[in-house]
């Protein structure tokens, strides 16, 4: 019986030194009676683990491509999509069911710019792993007037994996890295907000 208390402790102490943090500067409650919002996500001076994203794009596809002519390319193209689709679509998805605000393609009093400053692709080759961990700044702005910044929140430690341990590749476990941002800021925005 201690041995179970003593690796439960463990365990709850484990995941309180991941946990993610949510941080804000302006007010959240300009989102109270908005039903929808637009976005945009950027990465600029994205750090990829401990090194530049170029850097990290240039390691990545020479490592592919030593492995099969051609491949460096189609890992580029992956990259790419994944940030493009991937990521966004798993935050907003989230944000939406816990915050209840949609994301919409026509104009919106607010857009929320989802700047990624830090990812960590994480590994999961089945006997060792490594959770992906993203770091975000979200900026709330007037659509109309973007440099009219009413909130700007931190997301620190956002981490990414599933449950069974299936995630092998990196779409995976950083898409759910976004999830969990988007479910965790949603929530923020709705108890802020009373929605």
């Amino acid at each position: 019986m201690r041995k179970f208390v003593f690796i439960a402790i463990c365990v709850f102490g484990a995941i309180v030194a991941n946990a993610q943090k949510i941080s804000y500067t302006g007010s959240l409650t300009c989102l109270k009676n908005e039903k929808a919002v637009n976005y945009q996500f950027t990465y600029d001076n994205m750090k990829v683990g401990d090194m530049s994203e170029t850097d990290y794009i240039s390691k990545k596809k020479d490592e592919a491509e030593e492995k099969h002519t051609g491949r460096g390319d189609v890992w580029l193209t992956q990259w790419e999509s994944d940030k493009k689709n991937v990521f966004p679509q798993k935050f907003k998805e989230l944000f939406e069911k816990y915050g209840k605000i949609a994301a919409s393609d026509e104009p919106q009093k607010y857009t929320l710019i989802v700047n990624t400053d830090f990812l960590e692709p994480g590994f999961n080759a089945i006997a060792v792993r490594r959770d992906a961990m993203i770091n975000l700044t979200i900026k709330i702005v007037e659509t109309e007037n973007p440099e009219n910044i009413v909130a700007t929140v931190t997301v620190l430690k956002s981490p990414g994996s599933t449950f069974w341990g299936t995630d092998i590749s990196v779409a995976d476990r950083v898409g759910e890295a976004y999830a969990k941002a988007g479910k965790d800021f949603g929530a923020t925005v709705a108890k802020y907000c009373k929605k």
